[in-house]
């Protein structure tokens, strides 16, 4: 039975969870018009169930009942009536579905905090309610963005159903519940106007953990592993690209605040950081968008994967953000000490070398599953890009009917080469950019080492002769004092 200690993640906050929910919802705005409108509206009504659980948990100036209707009361009625009108099926969106999850885990963490069941007479404070009301108003745009999302979704579904009369087997057509959510987009609108973003600076933040940053990178090397190696599928695959993704972009602001603390050479940012780092951010958001497209809906990868990725982002965007803008390097040097956050940094460099070989030869080799009709886009447009005879019917074959009902398919070969090449593309940025802050790290140290009336590094040769008589020095005394203890003998 093995001994080693589970690597831990970080408790996240209520407001960090909120942010997590508002962050999926603008991706998924971005991924709507390829998504299932009907799952999606299945799925709303999970995410303002989620809200209004939240919603009435957070402090507010009147705790009276039946001081008034309030808003988020009137959107969980029509999204109770409109689950009704999307009709008998059993796909749920599961992006809708985790944002859900995640208000009602803000929720209980409320719950348990035991704040609600204080009884001073003045239990709140000015602080306190700023702090609510822009924790709402932050709900409130996640439910605005993922109402927009439905709709464009429901758009998309309402023209394949007007082209397949197959698909007219609806009492409430695709265009009618279109509408519907997009009257509730109003009702959320109307409470954002004139309040966002503006109410987000009334936010509380809490000052921020040395410790979280090299645990998050800790955990999520773990986890993505293990989730690459033992349970590999196309939504692991995407979480762990996603991670990667995001993260970095966090990493590059953290960069840059070193070099202002004077940790790293401004020109080797410029030069070679810099570039590498974006090429490694570019190729890490392809293999994600890739592997994303892939992903079948009813596919899924380990809970643990999912909480670590964003325990990853989350411990750095606690120092390269503010309430709702970026951070100044000013702020972060104030908020984790320069020394430690560059050895974070580079310990991330090489988890995310590391993690982007065992990515690539998941790409490779393992037997993913994935969308039978986004397989077979793919394959169309891979055709149509580079002629006929670009791909083998044989290896990019998805027979009509599992495309037609989206089944869960072998990834077919043709298919498997672009993942791969992806996954390829992601471990050699990131092992470029690995070599990159290990070149800043070198020339930081041999200048340091350095008599202050040199600025010259040492050249390559001299390095070598160093190394050399110092091995040399070595194997003398090392020698020396085999033959005392001989003698001594």
């Amino acid at each position: 039975m093995s001994r080693r200690r589970q690597p831990t993640i970080y408790p996240p906050s209520a407001g960090e969870l909120m942010d997590r929910a508002n962050g999926l919802a603008r991706d998924l705005l971005y991924e709507a018009p390829h998504r299932d409108g009907r799952a999606m509206l299945r799925a709303w009504g999970e995410v303002v169930e989620g809200a209004r659980e939240l919603w009435h948990q957070l402090p507010q100036r009147s705790d009276l009942p039946g001081s008034g209707r309030q808003v988020i009361d009137q959107l969980e009625r029509s999204a109770r009536t409109q689950h009704r009108s999307a009709g008998g099926g059993i796909d749920v969106d599961p992006t809708l579905q985790e944002i859900g999850q995640m208000l009602t885990e803000a929720a209980a963490l409320i719950t348990r905090s035991g704040v609600i069941e204080r009884r001073e007479p003045n239990r709140w404070t000015d602080a306190h309610l700023r702090d609510s009301f822009a924790a709402r108003v932050n709900v409130m745009h996640t439910l605005y963005v993922a109402s927009h999302a439905v709709s464009v979704g429901l758009a998309q579904t309402a023209v394949e159903e007007q082209g397949d009369p197959r698909l007219q087997v609806h009492r409430v057509t695709g265009e009618e519940l279109r509408h519907q959510v997009l009257g509730i987009e109003q009702i959320t609108h109307g409470y954002l106007n004139g309040h966002y973003p503006h109410a987000l600076d009334g936010r509380h933040r809490e000052p921020a953990d040395d410790t979280r940053i090299p645990g998050a990178i800790a955990a999520w090397d773990v986890y993505a592993q293990r989730a690459l190696t033992r349970e590999p599928t196309t939504h692991a695959m995407t979480r762990v690209a996603g991670a990667a993704f995001k993260a970095s972009v966090h990493v590059h602001a953290l960069w840059r605040a070193a070099v202002e603390s004077g940790q790293v050479d401004p020109r080797t940012f410029e030069n070679e950081i810099s570039p590498a780092l974006d090429t490694m951010i570019e190729r890490w958001g392809e293999a994600q968008e890739h592997f994303q497209q892939l992903t079948h809906p009813h596919d899924s990868s380990p809970l643990v994967l999912s909480k670590a990725g964003w325990e990853l982002v989350d411990s750095m965007r606690e120092v390269t953000a503010n309430a709702r803008t970026a951070a100044s390097a000013e702020d972060m040097r104030g908020r984790v000490d320069a020394k430690s956050l560059v050895r974070s940094l580079h310990r991330f460099h090489a988890t995310v070398a590391g993690v982007a070989s065992v990515f690539h030869e998941a790409a490779r080799n393992a037997p993913l599953l994935v969308d039978a009709r986004a397989a077979n886009n793919i394959a169309r447009a891979t055709s149509a890009d580079d002629g006929p005879g670009s791909l083998s019917t044989q290896d990019a074959t998805v027979a009509p009917r599992d495309a037609l009902l989206k089944r869960a398919i072998p990834i077919p070969d043709g298919i498997r080469s672009r993942g791969e090449d992806a996954g390829r593309q992601a471990a050699l940025a990131s092992r470029a950019s690995l070599r990159s802050t290990l070149t800043a790290s070198d020339r930081r140290e041999a200048a340091t080492s350095l008599p202050t009336s040199s600025t010259r590094p040492p050249s390559s040769a001299g390095r070598l002769a160093a190394g050399q008589r110092h091995e040399h020095a070595s194997s003398a005394a090392r020698l020396e004092s085999e033959r005392d203890l001989h003698l001594s003998r």
